[in-house]
């Protein structure tokens, strides 16, 4: 019994420092620039484009819209219902505007993924030590966030309720999004 409770104690006190090292990875960042925060009510999906790669496609409960990721500009607004051109079971959509021609691998309400991880071996990381906020860490290559001693470089970008989060498939971009907005990020 005592043994037990020495035993229950270790390991609060390990997992203690365990969260507060998440928690002092630094926030500033000198590797990516946040260049769009936009409220959208009713975000259900989000989804980059594999063929130009700074163009994200952001569905709605009121329809959909494409957004350039390097100068922010809105390129396109549908705000059809939901119809043939969206199936979250299937995780596709079909773009508007700049992206007509083009089926959108989505990640949000339904599941999904963008990319967790780029061509620079780069990743990102979506925990939660103080539940039910989530915090999205950036990594760089060969460091990670919840192995101490192999944060160094890491950083925080956002700490929200997140319903996606990754990487454009190319790694220039990361988005975070939430039912109520997204934010975009560019490598500096």
């Amino acid at each position: 019994m005592v043994m037990n409770k020495m035993l229950g104690l270790f390991k609060k006190d390990k997992s203690d420092s365990y969260v507060e090292s998440v928690l002092n990875i630094p926030s500033s960042s000198e590797k990516w620039l946040p260049v769009l925060q936009v409220a959208v009510g009713g975000l259900t999906e989000v989804g980059f484009s594999h063929k130009q790669n700074h163009l994200l496609l952001v569905v709605s409960s009121s329809g959909r819209s494409v957004y350039n990721c390097i100068n922010g500009e809105k390129l396109a607004r549908d705000y059809s219902d939901h119809a043939d051109w969206y199936s979250p079971l299937s995780l596709i959509c079909k773009g508007v505007g700049p992206l007509s021609h083009e089926d959108i691998s989505i990640s949000g309400l339904c599941g999904g993924g963008l990319p967790m991880y780029n061509r620079y071996g780069e990743s990102l990381v979506r925990v939660a030590p103080q539940w039910p906020l989530e915090l999205l860490i950036w990594c760089p290559k060969n460091k990670d966030a919840l192995t101490v001693g192999h944060q160094d470089g890491c950083i925080r970008l956002a700490s929200d309720h997140f319903i996606c989060t990754g990487f454009s498939w190319d790694g220039e971009f990361i988005v975070s999004a939430t039912s109520s907005d997204f934010t975009v990020w560019c490598r500096k």
